[in-house]
């Protein structure tokens, strides 16, 4: 196995995306000792891609929405004001 083939299941999903491409762009070129290894490369991102959609869980649970936040009705009038009831006393 390959070093890069070691790194494989502790990439990202976007990380293998990434390398996935790369890998095909380069597996076009069938001249160079990199195309070769770019195809080998390739079932083994697609494997680790299998694996975790494997695990993924098959029905992703709803996400629940915070409750609404009540309006609050703006004071008017002058707030340090005493009430009339205690005023007079």
């Amino acid at each position: 196995m390959t070093p890069l083939a070691e790194m494989v299941p502790a990439m990202s999903d976007a990380d293998l995306k990434a390398l996935r491409a790369n890998a095909e762009r380069l597996s076009e070129d069938t001249s160079t000792v990199r195309s070769a290894a770019a195809a080998e490369i390739i079932p083994i991102i697609d494997a680790e891609t299998a694996r975790r959609a494997a695990l993924a869980p098959a029905t992703a649970a709803p996400k629940k929405r915070a409750p609404a936040k009540k309006k609050v009705v703006p004071v008017t009038g002058h707030q340090t004001a005493l009430p009339a009831k205690t005023a007079a006393a």
